[in-house]
Order: C-alpha cells, then structure tokens, then sequence
C-alpha cells in the first residue's frame, strides 16, 4: 500500500509545498495573534494579523511559481564503477532565475542517490554519485529540492525518469598482469628510430595497404612495402569462471575488471572468453561481468 501511494504522487511532475522550522514558526505565530484578535476583539491586532497572512500567502505562492514550470530537456548518466563517482548531467527548461540551491536525488530499484558536487550553470547542472553496487540500473525519478526564495517554505518536485545504466563492478587497488606470448598481427616495433626502422623494402603487388612505406613514397613517388617480422605482442589472455561461492563472487568480477581496465590503459590487447565466444571490447566485457 505504501508503494503504491508513493508511486501515485510520484507519477507526474507536481509540485510539492512544506513549512521550514521558521515557516512553521511564523503560520503559528500568526493563527495565535488571530486567536488574541477574535478574543479580545482587538482590530488593530487582527489588522495586522491580516497583514502579515497576506504577506505569508503571497511567499508562498512565490515559492510555488520557483519550481512549477521547470523541465527536464536530458538527462545523462554515465556509465562507472561501482564505489567510484558516477558523472550526471542535466539539462532544463524554463529555469527560473538564480540562485537555484537545489538538492538533487536520483531514485533508482537500488536505492535513492543524492547529487554531490553540483554545479550549476546556465540551463544545466553537473554533479556526481557513488552507487556501491555493480548491476544494471533502473532510474525511475530525479527529485529537486529547494527552500528558496525565501527560506519559510520547502519545495519539491518530482520527474519521473526512464534511464538505465550500468554500474560495473568496483576496481581493486592493483593486480598482477601474467602476459603470454601469443602471436598478435602486426610489424614487430625495432628500439631503432628512423626512416629505416624495418628490414627491407620491396616492390608494391597490390599487398595490404597497411604495409606501404609512406615516406619512401614521399621522396622517390614509387609504392614499396615494408617486409618485417610477425611481431609478439603480449596479450592477456581471461576466461570467465565464477566461483561457486557467493561471497567470493564480487571479489572475483572486481579482480577481472581491474585486470581489463589496467590492461586498457597500458594499451596491451586482451580477450575475455565466456562460453567459448571471446570479447576484446573493454566495454563488452565489462557489461558482461556487470549482468552476469
């Protein structure tokens, strides 16, 4: 029952208004004086009584019309790591005037997540978060919260979103690379530099293009090829084999995701075998060791 009412206010963009502490203080101030005008029939009392109500309706109103037109033009969340900062960016329409001061909550089937860093500019706000698990995220609203203009009232607003995105498994601190020497097409990279930097040269017979000597062309107008050696490149060879074990699990996807990634940033080729079907795709893997 209490789902289903919080989806009900959820479902469309309304606005939503409550007293601060100081906005509380000052509707109870306020209802005493009028109860002392009414009982001791004091019109200069209730005057004022009316006065300050007036003033009061008119904050509200005010505190209303901050938010009521506001829009969602897009909303970007990237993809990350899980326990590391997840980038969100927002673009609104019909943004009223600043300074805006909102707190901004992501909600999502994993729980709700509050935007840290936020920065604000013109039709746009950036900020992060830090989701602690892996998996495929379903973001259902994004709440904006705010007390301006005037601090006596709180409003919020409700968008309601339809996003997914991937949380990959969270990185360890280091890992050790163990490389094979498999065979990686490609010349083999000599420690000499210059324009001799292979074997030989040999006549062009409609060979790969990639093998073309570019700059023997340059200076002399005729198409040679480079005859080099078949490089060794190293490559890091993964099979994906979840321990039976639960509580070895995380850990595992967090070792092989490490792994993928360090080897990314090295710029060392590795495949990832599930299956039988092998992946060179660093974000191909990931999503596997996400969803798996």
């Amino acid at each position: 029952m209490k789902n289903w009412i919080r989806k009900q206010f959820r479902r469309k963009s309304r606005v939503y208004i409550f007293p601060t502490r100081m906005g509380g203080y000052l509707n109870g101030l306020i209802f005493l004086m009028f109860l002392l005008a009414i009982g001791y029939s004091n019109n200069l009392l209730l005057i004022f009584t009316i006065f300050l109500f007036g003033f009061n309706l008119l904050w509200l109103i005010q505190t209303h019309f901050h938010l009521y037109r506001l829009r969602i033009e897009q909303v970007t969340i990237s993809a990350g790591h899980a326990s590391t900062s997840v980038s969100v960016n927002i673009s609104w329409k019909a943004v009223p005037k600043g300074p805006w001061n909102w707190q901004i909550q992501l909600e999502s089937d994993h729980g709700d997540f509050l935007l840290n860093g936020i920065n604000d500019s013109e039709g746009k706000s950036e900020g992060d978060i830090i989701p602690e698990k892996r998996g495929l995220y379903q973001w259902r609203h994004l709440k904006i919260k705010t007390s301006n203009p005037f601090g006596l009232y709180q409003v919020w607003i409700y968008f309601p979103l339809g996003h997914t995105s991937l949380v990959y498994p969270s990185l360890l601190n280091s890992v050790d690379l163990v490389l094979s020497g498999k065979d990686f097409e490609g010349e083999i990279l000599q420690d000499k530099k210059g324009v001799d930097d292979f074997r030989g040269l040999s006549s062009y017979t409609n060979d790969e293009s990639r093998k073309i000597s570019w700059k023997h062309y340059a200076r002399t107008g005729l198409l040679f090829i480079k005859e080099g050696e078949e490089k060794k490149a190293p490559i890091l060879e993964l099979e994906l084999n979840i321990p039976s074990q639960l509580e070895f699990k995380e850990q595992y996807l967090s070792y092989m995701a490490t792994k993928m990634v360090e080897c990314n940033k090295r710029e060392i080729p590795f495949s990832l075998r599930v299956n039988g079907i092998s992946s060179a795709q660093l974000q191909d893997c990931l999503k596997v060791l996400t969803l798996c």
